[in-house]
């Protein structure tokens, strides 16, 4: 029998594994570390550790995913940007244009108008 490329592969890392769990339930919000590591199985320092040993933390993992919902939500022009922010956990409107700013350079209202087309 042949081993295909699956057969051979490493197995993913937790970061990888972390981002595609957050990312198939970020529907449900973006849990607290304690909670994902409940979901995981595990303690929240072992949590902790096992991702400092691949050079990632929690924080990091769960602000990439925030920043790919907010840069897809608005440019899909669907939703109101105090909206997204809910969404993505948000609970002041001035946190989320502090944090969007720092990811992308510009405002949540400038990306939006400038990535929505109008009908």
């Amino acid at each position: 029998m042949l081993n295909t490329a699956a057969d051979i592969s490493q197995p993913q890392s937790l970061s990888a594994n972390i981002t595609a769990w957050l990312t198939s339930n970020a529907y449900l919000g973006i849990p607290s570390l304690e909670q994902l590591a409940a979901n995981f199985n595990t303690s929240t320092r072992s949590l902790q550790r096992r991702l400092h040993q691949e050079g990632a933390t929690y924080q990091q993992l769960a602000d990439n995913l925030r920043q790919t919902l907010a840069l897809h939500y608005l440019s899909t022009g669907q939703y109101a940007i105090k909206e997204v922010a809910y969404m993505l956990g948000y609970n002041e409107l001035s946190a989320f244009t502090r944090a969007f700013r720092r990811w992308t350079g510009i405002s949540p209202a400038k990306f939006k108008a400038k990535n929505t087309s109008p009908e």
